[in-house]
């Protein structure tokens, strides 16, 4: 898999997932907003705690590095 690997967290849960930029960005510059790809490694275990309308918070370690809005995929 490419793409940064920060944790997500869902409710109280903090678990793996996969950022990929949705635009082919190699890498992200800290304090610029991009439109992401996220896929939650443990979809089974922990898909049932997504919610749309929770604020969406990414960490490395304990150290929240990204916030962001899910935004439903663009309809073709």
């Amino acid at each position: 898999m490419s793409g940064i690997r920060p944790v997500l967290r869902l409710g109280e849960v903090l678990t793996s997932c996969v950022v990929r930029s949705a635009e082919g960005i190699e890498s992200f510059q800290p304090e610029r907003a991009y439109d992401v790809d996220v896929a939650i490694v443990f979809w089974q275990e922990y898909g049932n705690l997504f919610s749309p309308e929770a604020p969406v918070r990414s960490y490395d370690g304990s150290r929240l590095i990204a916030t962001g809005e899910y935004l439903p995929p663009a309809e073709d």
